[in-house]
């Protein structure tokens, strides 16, 4: 049986285990640094990646000397926190992104007048570890110092709409006056609107951004390279395979250390049921960072070429890297487990998942919710969570998937019917485990007439 970096695999898993080294999670993030760029010199995104890792190394280890050296200089500090958190984002070390938390803090206590921007990057490493409430504080405190400034908007708008706050993160979107120019607040509009239902208008607002960054000589390829993957992801999502594989292996030659291209290749390759080709993108990722989603992806292939023991011992892993996350769970492994999981498994999701919904209201939180009540056989509790995570109007087949099986187990096998295959429709191959599911579900439905409910 085929098993490329299962040793690479083990070695970093046990690191973990035994270190409790903990691990970013990927999501959007900007790009910008409160809408400046940052002042050290980048290298062209042609660049060999030894050459631009060096450079910003040899960035930091100038700017820590002259902190050193001038203990009382705000700037120094915030350039290195700016430093760092770029290097967090290319890498995923959380190690950076705390790093640059402490650096932006010490800049602002030095000096608060004329540095708006370490608060945005304050903000920004916060949000990065799922400090939500205290990243939403320090965002506005950068919009009460410049206000208006629209990557400070965004910023506090994309914090909202973590937290599920809908209504503010809308007021914050709409306010801002997009100018078409700042490939960071299109990004993070792009996120809004793709949210609320709007995927062709996220779309069109990252290929205008994608145009803009390429054309740049001045950026860091991995963020160069992310614009491609987040556009690529949005195609993913939607089942547009062949548009995502494009943008993907596009994102991957300017940057071929970009752990998030190669685990969502991985996940593509899933999709399109190659699985020794997924186990490869997936080796490929986790030799970079050992992201929870993409192990939980190499578990899937293992187990449908077969092969249980890699499988499990991939599922294992998973488990081990999702507990070191920031914040109370990670939602990739929360969704594997209540697939996969047994009763207690479930138990242990539905208890991460409530804690994290003491403070944090947004859809996919009530979409793991729901889906692990619905496990939990709660199904009028898991219905009233799904209309929750469906009220924005997303087109993301899951969470049609998960409210038709909720619909069926109620009942209402009418409704089940309309909400399985609009899941279908938006992506029939949204899940390796349970695309098929939804539709052996639907097909018997059919067959047995939908009356209506029963």
């Amino acid at each position: 049986m085929h098993q490329p970096n299962r040793a690479v695999m083990l070695v970093v898993a046990t690191a973990v285990l035994a270190s409790g080294t903990r691990v970013a999670v990927g999501g959007l993030r900007s790009r910008e640094t409160g809408g400046s760029r940052v002042l050290a010199p980048r290298p062209s995104p042609l660049a060999a990646a030894g050459s631009e890792n060096e450079i910003r190394d040899r960035d930091i280890a100038f700017y820590q000397r002259r902190a050193a050296e001038d203990t009382i200089s705000a700037s120094d500090r915030s350039q290195l926190a700016a430093l760092y958190l770029q290097r967090a984002r290319a890498t995923g070390a959380f190690a950076d992104y705390e790093r640059a938390e402490r650096l932006a803090r010490r800049s602002l206590a030095l000096r608060t007048e004329h540095n708006s921007q370490t608060f945005a990057l304050l903000a920004s490493a916060l949000l990065a570890r799922h400090a939500f409430r205290q990243a939403l504080a320090v965002a506005r405190r950068a919009d009460s110092l410049d206000p208006g400034v629209p990557a400070h908007v965004a910023l506090l708008a994309e914090i909202e709409l973590e937290l599920g706050d809908y209504a503010a993160a809308n007021a914050h979107f709409s306010s801002i006056r997009f100018d078409g120019e700042s490939f960071t607040v299109a990004a993070r509009l792009a996120r809004w609107r793709e949210l609320t239902g709007h995927t062709d208008a996220a779309r069109r607002l990252l290929r205008r951004a994608v145009a803009r960054v390429e054309r740049r000589d001045d950026l860091a390829r991995e963020q160069v390279s992310w614009f491609l993957f987040r556009l690529g992801e949005i195609e993913l999502r939607a089942g547009r395979l062949d548009s995502a594989d494009s943008l993907l292996r596009r994102g991957l030659a300017i940057f071929p250390r970009d752990y998030r291209i190669l685990g969502a290749l991985a996940r593509l390759a899933s999709e399109r049921g190659r699985w020794t080709q997924a186990i490869d993108y997936g080796g490929q990722a986790i030799a970079l960072q050992l992201d929870p989603t993409t192990l939980g992806t190499i578990s899937d292939a293992y187990a449908a070429l077969g092969d249980t023991t890699q499988a499990a011992e991939y599922a294992r892993a998973m488990t081990v890297s999702a507990l070191t996350q920031p914040g109370p769970i990670h939602r990739a492994w929360g969704l594997f487990v209540l697939d996969h999981g047994n009763v207690l498994d479930v138990k242990r999701v539905l208890a991460k998942t409530r804690v994290e919904m003491r403070t944090r209201h947004d859809i996919y939180g009530y979409d793991l919710l729901a889906w692990a009540l619905h496990k939990q056989g709660k199904n009028i509790a898991a219905r009233a969570a799904i209309e929750r995570a469906l009220s924005q109007h997303t087109e993301d087949a899951q969470l049609f998937y998960h409210a038709g099986m909720i619909e069926r187990a109620l009942g209402d096998r009418a409704a089940a019917r309309l909400y399985l295959a609009r899941a279908l429709s938006l992506n029939p191959t949204f899940s390796v485990t349970q695309a098929a599911f939804a539709r052996a579900t639907l097909d018997s439905l059919a067959a047995a007439g939908a009356p209506g409910h029963e």
